[in-house]
C-alpha cells in the first residue's frame, strides 16, 4: 500500500500542473511511446478534441509513468486516475474468473475474444467490475498474439522442457510456463530486457509488438510462433468519472476510442511482417513448432478451470460466437 500512496501522489502532482478549462481524462497506460497502442491513444486523443471542440481532451501518460498496470487499475479504482488499461484477462485481480481468458489456447483469434467481451458473460463480467469495483470497461482493443522468445531454439515442446521463462505474474501464463515443461518466472516488465540480457531467464513471451517495442529481439536470438494467447487491451474508466460526464461527453468519448482501437489495430497488424522482418535481419530465428502438443499439454488447465467455476465453464467461452 505503501508504494500504491507514493505512485497515487506522484499522479496527483502530474495532474495538477495540468490543470485547465476543459474535460480532461487522464490515461494511464503501461506501452512504450513508440507501440501501436501509444499511437492508437494518439489517435483517440486527437479525435476526441476534434470531435468536441476543444471541450474535452485526453492526457497520455504512458510507458509505466504511474505504476504498473494492476497499480494504475488499482489508481482507476481508487478515483485517482481517471482511466486505464489492462487486458481483460488480467482483470482477475477483481475478478478471478476473467483469468481463464489468458489460459493458453482457450481463444481462438481477437473476434473470438471480441465475442466473448460482447457475450452475456463478459457484459456480466463487466457489470460486477463497475458495480464492485468502480471499473467500467468501455472498449477492448487488439493488443496482439503471445509468442515465445529465448536463448535457444524451440522445433518442439520437448524444447521447452526445463527453460526459465519470464511470465506476467498471472496464473493463467504462468500454468502455461508449467504446462510446456518451462520453468515460470514472473518479473516486472520493466526489468525483463536486463534479465534476458543477463541469462536470468532464459526466454520470455509476449506479442511480436512488444518484443520490437521494448527491443527483446536484440537479447534473444529465437522466436517461436507459439500463438498461445490473443490479447487485447480492455480500457477502463473510473465509474464514478464515467458517471460525472454528460451523455455527450460519454458519446464523444466512445467515438474517440472506437477510431483509436482501429488506428492501433491497424499499425500491429502492419508492423507484424515488417518487425518479423526486423527480427530477423537483427539475426533471429523464427520458428514455427508444431502447435497441437502445446495444445493437449492444457488440458488438465481447463478441467481445473471447470472444477473451480463449474462443469461447462471452458465449453461455455470455448462455444461463443
Amino acid at each position: 500500500m505503501k508504494k500504491l500512496f507514493t505512485l497515487s501522489m506522484v499522479a496527483t502532482a502530474l495532474f495538477a500542473a495540468n490543470v485547465s478549462a476543459e474535460t480532461q481524462l487522464n490515461v494511464g497506460f503501461n506501452e512504450a511511446y513508440n507501440s501501436p497502442i501509444y499511437h492508437g491513444m494518439v489517435k483517440a486523443a486527437d479525435e476526441l478534441k476534434a470531435i468536441s471542440g476543444g471541450e474535452m481532451t485526453l492526457r497520455l501518460y504512458a510507458g509505466g509513468q504511474l505504476g504498473n498496470v494492476h497499480e494504475m487499475l488499482e489508481q482507476v479504482s481508487l478515483g485517482e486516475l481517471d482511466m486505464s488499461m489492462q487486458v481483460f484477462g488480467g482483470y482477475a485481480q477483481y475478478l478471478p474468473r476473467l483469468g481463464a481468458l489468458e489460459t493458453a489456447y482457450l481463444v481462438r483469434d481477437y473476434k473470438h475474444l471480441s465475442a466473448i467481451f460482447n457475450s452475456p458473460w463478459g457484459m456480466d463480467a463487466r457489470q460486477e467490475l463497475e458495480t464492485e469495483f468502480n471499473l467500467k470497461p468501455i472498449d477492448s482493443w487488439f493488443f496482439g498474439i503471445r509468442e515465445t522468445s529465448s536463448n535457444r531454439p524451440i522445433n518442439s515442446i520437448e524444447d521447452m522442457k526445463g527453460m526459465k521463462l519470464r511470465t506476467p505474474n498471472a496464473k493463467a501464463l504462468i500454468d502455461y510456463a508449467k504446462g510446456v515443461g518451462a520453468i515460470p518466472s514472473p518479473i516486472a516488465y520493466a526489468e525483463v530486457y536486463l534479465a534476458l540480457q543477463t541469462n536470468a531467464v532464459d526466454g520470455q513471451e509476449n506479442p511480436i509488438s512488444s518484443i520490437e517495442a521494448m527491443k527483446f529481439y536484440e537479447v534473444q536470438p529465437y522466436l517461436a510462433m507459439t500463438n498461445h494467447v490473443v490479447q487485447d487491451q480492455t480500457i477502463s474508466i473510473s465509474g464514478e468519472r464515467w458517471n460525472g460526464l454528460s451523455k455527450q461527453e460519454q458519446d464523444w468519448l466512445i467515438k474517440a476510442l472506437a477510431v483509436g482501437g482501429e488506428e492501433a489495430e491497424k499499425l500491429i497488424i502492419a508492423s507484424t511482417d515488417k518487425d518479423l522482418a526486423t527480427f530477423k535481419e537483427a539475426g533471429v530465428t523464427v520458428t514455427y513448432p508444431d502447435l497441437a502438443p502445446f495444445r493437449v499439454a492444457m488440458k488438465p488447465y481447463y478441467a481445473q478451470l471447470n472444477k473451480q467455476f463449474g462443469e461447462n465453464f471452458t465449453q461455455t467461452l470455448i462455444d461463443t460466437q
